[in-house]
Parts: structure tokens; C-alpha cells; sequence
């Protein structure tokens, strides 16, 4: 039989079940018959466990993908202190390197926590540097190289071809404002 018909049937039979329009020993019988002899429990199960964890992951990755924006907020429209502005900044990095690792097997989203967390540490770095050393260009300067170097390193080590260009177009831009 057809595996997408079986499918159908075993759905009409459970809702048939829920409904009472039959007994539920005909319809376990019916079920046990579909499905050839494996119970329809043990596939709700499995797909109810694939399920529950898409929809984990699908959370981690809206987490993370929420901060970015969250960060900029916090950097530009509040009047949130220093220390409190710190402490933010270290638990988004560390929700993203926990996304990191999530997603460390099957490197299919591993990129989104990737990225946010470059783009978080950038601001963070960027903002610890201009509080510890206001107007200091050269500060600055050098704490945008670290953070442009980081991004080579790891888009060569992971084979990541966007961020070794984006550590190379930093640098390079970073060049240019400062001999500009």
C-alpha cells in the first residue's frame, strides 16, 4: 500500500478514536493492523521527540536572532550603567556560545550564533574601549584589529569564507580611516 495513503488512514482512524465514533478496541486493532503490527504510540512518540526538539531549536535560534537588536538597544537608548551594560553584554555571549555549541554537530545554524556573537563581542569591545579610554583613536583602533584578526582566524579555521573577508574588509577599512 501506498505509504502516503496508509498515513491518511492511520490519521482518520486516530480521529476516529478521539471522536468515539468507534470503539477503541476496533480502532487499536485497526491501528495495530496499519501500521503493521508497530504501534501508532511509538511513532507519535518519536515524532512528538523530533518535534519538541525543532521547536527547541527553533527557540534557541530566535533567542539569538532577538540579540542583536536587543544590544544596540541597550547600547544606544538606555542610560543603563556601565557595569550593567557589561554584564548584559556577557550573558548574550554566553547564550550565543551555548547556540555555538548546539549547533556545533550539524554546522547547519551554527552560523546565526556565530555571527551574532562577533557582533555582539565588536560592540561590546568597542564600547569597553571608549569607556576605559574616551577619544583615544589608537585604542580604538587596535581593539577593531583584535576583533578583525578574530574573525580571519575563525573563518579559516572553520572554513568559513564570510569571515575571513569580513576580517580583511575590516582591516582594510580600518586602514583607511586611519591614514584618511
Amino acid at each position: 500500500m501506498n505509504e502516503q495513503r496508509r498515513e491518511i488512514i492511520i490519521k482518520e482512524i486516530q480521529y476516529w478514536k478521539r471522536s468515539r465514533l468507534l470503539p477503541e478496541q476496533y480502532c487499536d486493532y485497526l491501528l495495530a493492523l496499519y501500521t503493521e503490527g508497530t504501534t501508532y504510540q511509538d511513532r507519535y512518540r518519536s515524532f512528538s521527540k523530533n518535534n519538541r526538539s525543532y521547536l527547541f531549536r527553533l527557540s534557541v535560534i530566535s533567542v539569538i536572532c532577538l540579540l542583536m537588536p536587543i544590544t544596540v538597544l541597550v547600547i544606544y537608548f538606555t542610560e543603563l550603567s556601565f557595569v550593567l551594560q557589561t554584564i548584559i553584554f556577557l550573558i548574550f555571549l554566553t547564550i550565543c556560545f551555548g547556540g555555538m555549541f548546539l549547533f556545533a554537530r550539524e554546522r547547519k545554524f551554527i552560523h546565526i550564533p556565530l555571527i551574532n556573537g562577533a557582533l555582539i563581542l565588536f560592540l561590546a569591545s568597542v564600547e569597553l574601549s571608549d569607556f576605559y579610554f574616551y577619544n583615544e583613536k589608537e585604542i580604538s583602533g587596535f581593539v577593531i584589529f583584535l576583533n578583525c584578526l578574530l574573525w580571519m582566524f575563525i573563518g579559516i579555521r572553520l572554513k568559513f569564507l564570510y569571515f575571513a573577508i569580513s576580517g580583511v574588509v575590516g582591516f582594510v577599512l580600518l586602514l583607511l580611516s586611519l591614514f584618511l
